[in-house]
């Protein structure tokens, strides 16, 4: 399947492949049947005409009754044929879409989780992600099905076109001659489609933004205190009816377009069926033949007009899928992003001396600001830092650069000697185990989310994590203990409250093996004397570590061997915290305006 996602670029013969290429089995029963199938409708044409004719002898005498038994048994043939196949078709197509999802969405979940870390933060990626992503299994049939069922009508109106021709020679030049603007109206009508879906992708991806912030039952207190959900409503309203607005716009006017080549075709049928009535009275032409045509004739400019119009349309739309796919798969990727965190043994784990950023400078992808401006300091083996500022000061930037998350900084960050842009994927998640101040809340039991921070971890090294958090007395509360889902969904599920999550995200770190710790703002949702308590027992596990604590409240700071002060980008100020004290500079100030949240006992 992976293949499906290596193509530079997707032209319109991947309308056809991308399906061969995912399943050659249901291709092939996609795309032979309906080309065979597509013969019928001239096979129940020239039935018709068969047993008109002979029902006619029949009733003037000069045939037996016996002789409509043959086409009657045909059309009664395809009748039953089209039922019986329809039940089977919809079966294969339930089992064919069922494989699909198994095997087409794992293969782009897998590529979603290699691009680079500045995608992720990129709105028009996520726009282009929210076109691409949510249907890519289903497209890839529907890209095989528009072609294949306009190549499906293209036969059974070949073949009825050639039967008209061959009775009627000019009539079946005419309706080809009419048909060319048919297809140029219709393949206009499926671009303007796609367009208008790519200009409201925007729109609407910040509707259902907003429709989750008003349904989502994490903000339900929130919406009930402050009353916002109608002002929440109203802007959804906006928003989806400026989208719908958009949309509606295109589809009246490719419905106008489509109603005036119907009304189109309609005066080429009766025009046709008008001067095939001279043969037929002659006598040249017969009447079964006659009335069978002027059914094909209806049935032909009905496709014309309609069906092989909107299949021409669809694969129009399909195309412009596959020119948002070729950019999906143009974005940079990190090829062993979903590696495992490389562990090995005593000899070969992941494990440093020194990491030194080395006038090391930043800004995000879009902007020109400098978040780290010419940054240099050196993290030791075995102490305990702490990185403070004001917000915006660059605290979390490091965390960001340190976890490879981004690599386009000016400078070096050395890990022993060796630039951190050289490890792989595998290595920087050995490297470092991280508690961001956005930690995930997952839907699993309390034990999985803090198992997830190392997959090789035994359940005593879990319970001991958990413990050093300060969830004992949490675990023993809940009804299933450790085992309780942590969502009210589910049977005897539970809600934990901020502080509690908190603590979930801090031993989701400590169970993980990593030598480097970073707590970025982990503690946010904790009162202070909480939070000292939190970092004092940190401290106890990690002994032997290095730990980075990076943070605007200033509890954790007496716990660090040293102080970087982030200020414009820059380290500012750097020590212990008895000589930044001493130097009263932007640290002493920002320490002695926070003192008042300690007691003497925890911090002072």
């Amino acid at each position: 399947m992976k293949d499906i996602l290596k193509k530079p670029k997707y032209g319109a013969a991947d309308l056809i492949t991308l399906l061969w290429k995912a399943s050659p089995l249901y291709a092939a029963i996609a795309n032979i049947y309906p080309l065979l199938a597509a013969l019928l409708p001239t096979v129940s044409l020239l039935a018709t005409a068969a047993f008109i004719d002979a029902a006619l002898a029949v009733v003037a005498g000069t045939r037996p009754p016996v002789a409509v038994a043959a086409p009657v048994a045909v059309l009664l043939a395809v009748t039953l044929h089209d039922y019986a196949l329809r039940i089977l078709l919809n079966l294969v197509s339930t089992k064919r879409a069922i494989f699909l999802h198994r095997t087409l969405r794992p293969a782009l979940l897998k590529r979603v989780a290699e691009l680079d870390y500045s995608h992720i933060e990129d709105q028009d990626t996520a726009d282009l992600l929210s076109r691409v992503v949510p249907a890519f299994d289903t497209r890839v049939v529907e890209c095989n099905q528009s072609v294949m069922s306009l190549a499906s009508s293209a036969v059974s109106a070949a073949g009825i076109i050639v039967t008209i021709t061959l009775s009627v020679w000019w009539a079946g030049l005419i309706i080809v001659a009419a048909a060319v603007p048919l297809m140029f109206i219709a393949k206009k009508a499926g671009e303007n489609s796609y367009a208008a879906r790519r200009e409201t992708s925007k729109i609407t991806r910040r509707a259902a933004y907003l429709s989750q912030v008003i349904t989502d039952r994490e903000a339900v207190e929130e919406r009930t205190v402050f009353g916002y959900a109608d002002a929440l409503n109203e802007r959804y309203y906006e928003r989806s009816h400026a989208a719908r607005k958009i949309q509606q716009r295109v589809t009246f006017m490719n419905f106008i377009k489509q109603k005036a080549g119907g009304v189109f075709g309609s005066v080429i049928a009766v025009g046709v069926m008008g001067s095939m009535l001279p043969p037929a009275l002659d006598g040249s032409l017969d009447y079964g033949m006659f009335i069978a045509l002027s059914g094909g004739i209806l049935t032909l400019i009905s496709q014309l007009s309609w069906g092989i119009n909107s299949q021409v349309e669809e694969i129009a739309k399909q195309k412009e899928y596959l020119n948002d796919l070729t950019k999906f798969v143009g974005l940079s990727v990190s090829e062993d992003a979903t590696a495992l965190p490389k562990r090995g043994t005593e000899l070969d784990k992941i494990d440093f001396e020194k990491i030194e950023f080395d006038n090391v400078s930043f800004s995000y992808p879009g902007t020109e600001k400098l978040v780290l401006d010419g940054a240099s300091f050196t993290i030791e083996r075995g102490r305990h830092y702490a990185f403070v500022g004001v917000n915006g000061a660059g605290k979390t930037t490091v965390t960001k650069l340190l976890t490879g998350l981004y690599t386009n900084y000016t400078g070096e960050i050395r890990v022993d000697g060796r630039e951190l842009r050289d490890f792989s994927q595998s290595e920087l998640k050995g490297l470092s185990a991280c508690v961001f101040q956005d930690f995930a809340r997952i839907g699993f039991s309390l034990y999985d989310n803090i198992a997830v921070g190392a997959y090789d971890a035994d359940e005593a090294a879990v319970l001991a994590a958990a413990e050093t958090a300060g969830l004992g007395e949490t675990i023993a509360k809940l009804p299933g203990g450790i085992h309780t889902k942590l969502l009210k969904i589910y049977e005897g599920g539970a809600d934990l409250s901020g502080g509690e999550w908190q603590r979930v995200a801090i031993a989701r770190s400590l169970v993980n093996p990593a030598p480097l710790r970073i707590l970025d703002e982990p503690t946010a949702a904790l009162d202070p004397l909480s939070e000292s308590r939190v970092y004092e027992r940190f401290e106890e596990i990690s002994k032997g570590r290095t730990t980075l604590f990076i943070s605007h409240r200033l509890g954790s700071t007496k716990l660090a061997d040293t102080i970087f002060v982030l200020s414009d980008g820059k380290i500012t100020e750097q020590g212990g915290h008895a000589e930044l004290m001493r130097q009263n500079g932007l640290y002493a100030e920002m320490f002695s305006s926070q003192a008042e949240w300690y007691t003497e006992s925890q911090i002072l």
